[in-house]
């Protein structure tokens, strides 16, 4: 029986001292919870503040980028009505100044088109006047000039024993008579030659003409030429023609037979 008892009360006592050391083991898990639920809150509460500080320093500089963007803002604003305002003065001046060179230029041209207009007159004019000069000279140069021309031998018809060659004097004696065209500046011999008939000029002297030369017909013998009635005491290549002049080549046998 005692050694039951003592068993019981070994076996109460074994009871007791696990029901106490599990009531220590709850204790001090309880402890344990409450101060990680401590630790918790305080790490709850830490990062709160830390949170609202975090978020307070961002307000802060959200509120100094609003001031910073309404000061920039103002700033663009003002840039924006100068500028405006030097746009409008400078495009009053440019259009004062346009303004300015618009007249100028109408004043320009309008000088210009009087200049040109003047030129315009006076190169018409200048035109006109040489173009009525050219055509004063043209109708001066279409102008026919004429002279009756004449080439004769008839003092050989009455000198026929004192003639040395067989020169056939033709009938009459006239060689050639025609009325000949010139233009101005032409001269006897000029015409004489456009005559066709057969010449022999030396060192422009008349020799022969139709192949009656001088000294044919005696020693005093030659041919001369008259205009208008008159004989000219000079070559006829110096003797110029005037429209409806006569000209006369008469060959001479003996002084004083023409």
């Amino acid at each position: 029986m005692k050694k039951y008892i003592v068993w019981l009360i070994s076996a109460l006592m074994a009871v007791s001292m696990t029901a106490c050391s599990n009531t220590q083991k709850k204790d001090t898990k309880d402890q344990a919870q409450i101060t990680t639920a401590a630790k918790e809150n305080e790490t709850q509460t830490e990062a709160a503040k830390t949170t609202s500080k975090k978020e307070k320093k961002n307000e802060k500089k959200k509120d100094k980028k609003k001031t910073s963007k309404k000061k920039s803002q103002k700033k663009k604003d003002r840039k924006k009505t100068k500028s405006s305002t030097d746009k409008k003065t400078s495009a009053k001046t440019t259009s004062k100044k346009k303004t300015t060179k618009t007249k100028n230029t109408k004043e320009k041209t309008i000088k210009t088109k009087n200049t040109k207009e003047t030129t315009k007159t006076t190169t018409a004019s200048k035109n006109e006047s040489t173009v009525q000069t050219a055509e004063n000279q043209t109708t001066e140069a279409k102008q026919e000039r004429s002279c009756e021309f004449l080439i004769s031998c008839k003092t050989v018809l009455s000198n026929k024993s004192a003639l040395q060659s067989n020169y056939q004097v033709p009938a009459g004696g006239k060689i050639y008579e025609k009325k000949m065209e010139f233009e101005e500046g032409d001269t006897v011999m000029d015409v004489l030659k456009r005559t066709g008939v057969d010449i022999d000029i030396s060192k422009g002297y008349v020799a022969g003409i139709d192949g009656l030369y001088e000294f044919d017909c005696g020693k005093n013998s030659g041919w001369m030429y008259r205009v208008n009635g008159k004989f000219p005491n000079y070559m006829a290549g110096k003797c110029k023609l005037h429209d409806g002049d006569k000209v006369e080549w008469l060959y001479t046998c003996v002084r004083g037979d023409l």
